[in-house]
């Protein structure tokens, strides 16, 4: 695969966007198909524009859309793997590209669908490949598979236990958590790594401390650090493994913002 040795992020989710738009094309071709649809929605549109959605408008050509985008690159978040393709269809349907992730929760528990369904976290796609902080290798891809889906599943089951869900609406409208993974690298402290401050993307080394847990503390701590773009609390020290592994965990109202969810 060509994601094999790519170790830039933005480079990666070019890589699978790439593979992503060759297989849809395949399948159109074979299936003859005149629409597509797909799951398109808001924060995806705005994070890779860098603008609002009321900048964009349904007759531009995509040589307008990427000129537009161009112009408002300070606002770039990062790319998605499902914009600025153009397929061979008459045209391309995206019935949810106005609504945020909570909005489109509430579509489907208008049309009763099942609680596995609602609640269910996004396919993490081209993210999965940007988790594996260096280059990608077969190794680790299989090992980020693995401890993306223990993470994954582990906080799951904790929400489930413990409120019957797996994600709550909390106090502050937020889902929580929005997003539950792991990433992998080896020296991560060595390691550059994305980060938003201010609402702009930053792209530094993180900062690693351990000593007592203090979630409120930490919390407030990582607002006042600068030159980093993450902080990490440390759990546990090996060094018998090859692999160091992040845990994050967040809870979002729309994919623009974000807090750390409280796990115990």
């Amino acid at each position: 695969p060509k994601i094999f040795g790519e170790e830039d992020a933005e480079v990666k989710r070019k890589l699978f966007k790439d593979a992503y738009s060759d297989t849809i094309s395949k399948v159109i071709k074979e299936e003859k198909c005149d629409l597509l649809s797909d799951g398109t929605i808001l924060p995806d549109i705005e994070e890779s524009f860098g603008v609002k959605i009321s900048d964009l408008k349904e007759t531009m050509s995509l040589k307008e859309e990427i000129s537009l985008k161009n112009k408002n690159i300070r606002g770039f978040v990062k790319s998605q793997h499902n914009l600025d393709i153009e397929y061979d269809v008459e045209a391309t349907v995206q019935p949810v590209a106005s609504l945020t992730k909570p909005e489109v929760r509430k579509v489907l528990e208008y049309f009763k669908m099942p609680n596995e369904l609602v609640y269910r976290k996004a396919f993490p796609g081209p993210a999965l490949s940007a988790r594996i902080i260096g280059p990608v290798t077969s190794v680790n891809l299989r090992f980020e598979k693995k401890v993306h889906d223990i993470v994954e599943s582990t906080v799951d089951d904790y929400y489930t236990e413990k409120f019957g869900k797996p994600m709550i609406i909390n106090d502050k409208g937020e889902q929580e958590p929005f997003q539950a993974f792991a990433a992998t690298t080896t020296d991560v402290l060595l390691r550059k790594v994305t980060g938003m401050i201010n609402g702009q993307r930053t792209y530094e080394v993180p900062l690693s401390i351990k000593g007592e847990w203090d979630f409120e503390k930490l919390v407030h701590f990582s607002s006042q650090i600068k030159g980093y773009a993450r902080i990490l609390y440390e759990l546990y020290e090996s060094h018998e493994g090859i692999y160091d592994v992040i845990i994050r965990s967040i809870n979002s109202i729309d994919a623009r913002t974000a807090s750390v969810t409280n796990l115990p």
